[in-house]
């Protein structure tokens, strides 16, 4: 018993050696790369959400936390759980995926929506599973949109929540005519999903090397987590 305690430890202590590692910035990695990363982003209107009173706090977490090997960062409101930036939101994939995690969701992106001046009005939504066939049907309809989020669906469909709510969200950017795209990051428990222009979005997919933990287009999204592509329309 002794002996087994003693490996754990010794499994737990490596992990979290190897995590912090990984976690830390390379030697090549400075200040002045950060900063240029940092200035590009403000640039392109990256921190235009931002209430004036976060903006150097949000620039400086991303200047030293600057790392092109691992994820982007932000800060949260300690109240409310939104990013200053209004930009960069945790999705557990899990959650999306489970009874009313749609809806939830929707809620949370809400202050980004009202940044953006995005209208969000969900007008009808069912979400029903079929005992008898053991299939779950699900559909919401958002102003005036109906959209198909699972059809006769038997399988745990984290990725395929992320998925349809992306392609969802971004088809009413493009209705209202905003100049914003969501894009997924990483998937399951630690999803993640950030509002971007177009231009933002290549300058940080050119930076972040790690496609596991960077910005992507949904389709190749879906190609990296392993996820079956449907149309939500």
């Amino acid at each position: 018993m002794k002996t087994t305690l003693i490996t754990l430890s010794v499994l737990l202590i490596a992990s979290f050696i190897a995590r912090a590692l990984f976690n830390r910035p390379s030697a090549k990695i400075n200040l002045s790369d950060g900063k240029k990363f940092v200035e590009k982003l403000d640039e392109l209107g990256y921190f235009k959400y931002a209430d004036k009173k976060d903006k150097d706090s949000l620039k400086q977490e991303l200047i030293t936390s600057f790392n092109p090997n691992n994820e982007l960062v932000t800060l949260w409101d300690e109240e409310s759980g939104a990013p200053l930036d209004y930009r960069y939101y945790f999705c557990d994939g899990e959650t999306l995926f489970e009874q009313g995690g749609f809806t939830e969701i929707l809620s949370e992106l809400q202050p980004t929506f009202q940044k953006i001046g995005l209208e969000i009005t969900v007008t009808e939504h069912q979400e029903e599973w079929d005992t008898e066939n053991e299939w779950l049907n699900h559909s919401i309809t958002i102003n005036n949109q109906k959209y198909t989020i699972f059809k006769n669906f038997k399988d745990y469909g984290w990725g395929e929540a992320t998925q349809r709510l992306v392609d969802i969200i971004n088809d009413q950017l493009s209705k209202q005519q905003k100049e914003d795209r969501l894009y997924p990051v990483s998937g399951g428990n630690d999803g993640r999903l950030i509002f971007l222009s177009y231009k933002q979005y290549k300058y940080i997919y050119s930076i972040y090397k790690n496609p596991e933990w960077k910005p992507l287009e949904i389709k190749e999204w879906c190609d990296i987590m392993g996820v079956k592509y449907m149309s939500v329309k």
